[in-house]
């Protein structure tokens, strides 16, 4: 019990004693939030009203602002794609990475390795495969759900 009454107090002091930040996301939206901390590409916060804690991926969040003093920091930078040579711009994610992204749709390819090629090699021929697919469909992120010689798939991932 004395437990649960220390986690209590400390989510209920915690919010009531962060800044009042606003987001704002790589499409335009904007969001007043309580800024927590950004930890491993993931931004946590709550909302003004709530003591609930929320994530959002760093790479939806263009800048985060803080009201009492007017700063603002850059998060990430958009990732614009010009066709398949911009491949290499393409990020691969987990999956709890892609919080405040919009899903675009899923890619599949195949292998295609030279014989005596070794299994790390054709992992990475499959990856920069997904990856050239993906910067043709101008998505910037991809969450790769399978990498298997058959069955090479990934899910694209938009702002």
């Amino acid at each position: 019990m004395k437990n649960l009454f220390i986690a209590f107090t400390f989510l209920f002091t915690t919010s009531l004693l962060a800044q009042t930040h606003q987001i704002v996301k790589h499409n335009g939206e904007t969001m007043d939030v309580n800024f927590i901390k950004k930890e491993n590409n993931i931004v946590y916060y709550t909302l003004p009203q709530s003591a609930e804690e929320k994530t959002i991926s760093q790479y939806a969040v263009s800048q985060l602002n803080e009201k009492s003093k007017s700063a603002s920091a850059i998060l990430s930078e958009k990732i614009q794609l010009n066709g398949k040579s911009d491949y290499k711009k393409v990020v691969v994610l987990e999956k709890h990475q892609t919080e405040g992204l919009t899903e675009s749709g899923i890619i599949t390819s195949f292998y295609g390795g030279l014989k005596g090629e070794s299994p790390l090699s054709f992992s990475d021929s499959g990856e920069k495969r997904l990856k050239e697919n993906a910067a043709l469909k101008e998505s910037p992120f991809i969450v790769i759900i399978s990498n298997n010689p058959k069955d090479l798939k990934a899910i694209l991932y938009t702002y």
